[in-house]
């Protein structure tokens, strides 16, 4: 780790935020771990809610609607609706004290109390006490007083271990920091706290809640980051949970207001890197790595985009030993011929995970690698055990390997690593023209083909569209698909898009599995970048309105985004396995965003759109 980036970590990780992944009412003061968690108990069951999650699933579970978030913490909104009770939760800071104002929006009563547990977390030390009305916490870097703004209730039967407040909930309550504040004043601060985040551009605030409500403090390694989802983290996955093309998706997305962000995620996620020099799909804090296969590489192309954003050099020097042997690794042990598969290769971990049995060196391990985690456009590509890999040379991972070679070539020309950036071309100069082999002419568009039996596979995908991106198929080709493939209602068109099958498929009966014919905002975004480097301007409009408007139905009525959307009504709450707020929904509006010019990513795109490539099929 370099100097720059303990630097950065360390002033991002201070002050008040929502740090704590378990739950979203605990507000943390960072570096002493000192936490809030803010709970309810009420007495005619007498269950209390100690911790709040959106999404959660069992009977009973609390109803949670995230409002706006700030990056640095300095505005969080809440509604939690539990047992008949509902509270708004909103907080703020006032000088480097955090105050929070607590509104009961539903059923008030004196049977309802607002809990608010002090203590540090973590195994972190400093001590807690309670004297009369105030609780104060001593830590390395001092004192903090919290008050509450309504009489305290001794109730012996609170479900906390330790030092905390309790009020009734007969009306709005207000809680302080550092020195006692009435009500008044701390609904004064709160409300100009929230002015910022009142009229904005629905599509800004997609992407800022998605990254601001998903950036945990992870205790085990001291660090800032951001995860895909909160509730991902707890449980299983051992407290926090670190997904490979995910956290680049998400260090693009924080890029639009967050440089730090952007730049952690990217690091992180690189600092995963295997011993066998690959990133793994996933990391988490039990301790498992996914040591047989890794996830689409769009690292670098990512990194690319930080540098000509932000323009800082230390960045690449931190990521591109791990990028380069990430693609290093890809072509090692990934090529079958002069074109990839995706694999599963086979490890012996001591304590197998239960996520790992159907994995490991299997069929279903090796799809995940592609991203798509069992879609069934592997369905009929057999698992090769020999070679631990599918045989089938992939059209999405080869699309975005070349992707990957090109932009960590440019990387290598900024560091003047000249021998690693002639190597990169030439490597992708192999790929492209090993991808002619791909195009289906009968059909026009390109698709996977078997290593086995030399066919085209059964299926379409969405994927048959990442050729653009790495500038396969610009010109004839791509108007074809375009035409015959993308815009047509009857294949991957219609109101709600993209599919990843096309519709001719009866969707309507199939629409069961994680991946079949639901609609994936990666998905979307990487096809779009395609139709951008292709020149098809009005193609990616056309996305780009679609991508808006699929987000914005679930935005709108639940304040949701999700990791995957119906391709047939829009909707995703239908599915419990599309988590109502996961980060990468938030590629949609960034594609809006671009669309718009409000973010200029990836601008450099159609500049490879030449005209004159219109008479060839490939660049």
């Amino acid at each position: 780790m370099t100097d720059a980036y303990a630097r950065l970590q360390t002033d991002l990780a201070r002050g008040w935020n929502t740090w704590d992944t378990r739950s979203v009412l605990t507000q943390v003061l960072l570096p002493d771990a000192l936490g809030l968690s803010f709970g309810l108990k009420e007495y005619y069951r007498g269950t209390s809610l100690r911790t709040a999650q959106i999404g959660r699933r069992t009977e009973g579970a609390e109803t949670v609607t995230l409002g706006p978030h700030a990056y640095d913490g300095s505005y969080t909104e809440t509604t939690v609706s539990w047992a008949g009770i509902t509270i708004r939760v909103r907080t703020a800071h006032a000088d480097g004290d955090l105050v929070v104002l607590v509104t009961p929006t539903a059923n008030q009563r004196k049977s309802a109390l607002l809990t608010v547990a002090v203590g540090y977390l973590w195994n972190r030390a400093g001590t807690v006490s309670r004297s009369g009305d105030r609780i104060t916490a001593t830590g390395p870097h001092g004192s903090v007083d919290v008050f509450a703004t309504a009489p305290l209730v001794d109730d012996p039967y609170v479900d906390i271990d330790g030092p905390y407040l309790a009020v009734e909930l007969t009306g709005a309550v207000g809680v302080s920091t550092g020195r006692r504040r009435d009500l008044a004043e701390i609904a004064r601060i709160v409300d100009a706290a929230s002015a910022p985040y009142g009229q904005q551009d629905p599509h800004q605030d997609i992407v800022r809640d998605a990254i601001s409500w998903n950036t945990i403090y992870e205790p085990s390694q001291s660090r800032v980051v951001t995860t895909v989802s909160r509730l991902w983290n707890v449980g299983k996955r051992g407290g926090y949970a670190l997904f490979c093309w995910d956290a680049f998706f998400n260090a693009l997305l924080a890029a639009v207001s967050s440089k730090e962000l952007a730049y952690v995620n990217t690091v992180e996620m690189l600092r995963a890197i295997t011993p066998d020099g690959f990133v793994p799909n996933v990391e988490q804090g039990t301790g498992r790595k996914t040591y047989d296969g890794s996830q689409p590489p769009v690292g670098s192309m990512v990194v690319l985009e930080l540098y000509r954003r932000f323009g800082e050099r230390w960045f690449l020097t931190e990521t591109f030993d791990a990028l380069l042997s990430w693609n290093r690794w890809w072509w090692r042990v990934r090529r079958d011929g002069e074109l990839l598969c995706a694999g599963s290769t086979y490890f012996d971990p001591e304590f197998p995970s239960p996520q790992d049995i159907p994995r490991i060196h299997q069929h279903f391990g090796a799809t995940c690698e592609s991203g798509w985690d069992g879609h069934p456009v592997f369905d009929d590509v057999p698992f090769d055990q020999a070679k631990s890999l599918l045989a089938a040379h992939d059209v999405g991972l080869n699309s975005l390997y070349a992707a990957d070679c090109e932009a960590l070539a440019e990387l290598a020309d900024i560091l003047g690593e000249t021998a690693a950036a002639a190597e990169l071309r030439e490597r992708r100069e192999v790929v492209v023209r090993a991808m002619e082999s791909l195009w289906d002419e009968t059909r026009g568009i390109y698709r996977s083909r078997r290593t086995d039996t030399g066919l085209l596979t059964e299926r379409l995908s969405t994927m048959s569209f990442y050729p653009l991106l790495a500038g396969v198929g610009v010109g004839e080709r791509a108007a074809r698909m375009v035409t015959e493939h993308l815009l047509p209602d009857d294949a991957f068109g219609g109101e709600w898009i993209l599919p990843t099958s096309p519709r001719y498929e009866h969707i309507e009966l199939k629409e069961t599995s994680y991946w079949e014919y639901r609609a994936w905002p990666p998905v979307n975004f990487l096809v779009y970048l395609g139709l951008l480097r292709a020149g098809e301007k009005d193609a990616a409009a056309w996305l780009a309105d679609g991508s808006g408007r699929l987000v914005l139905k679930e935005w709108n009525e639940h304040r949701h985004v999700h990791e995957n959307y119906s391709s047939i009504h829009g909707g995703a709450c239908d599915k419990p396995n599309s988590e109502p707020f996961q980060t990468w929904g938030a590629l949609l509006s960034l594609i809006v965003l671009m669309e718009r010019g409000d973010v200029n990513f990836f601008a450099d795109l159609s500049d490879f759109a030449d005209p004159s490539d219109k008479e060839s099929g490939a660049v």
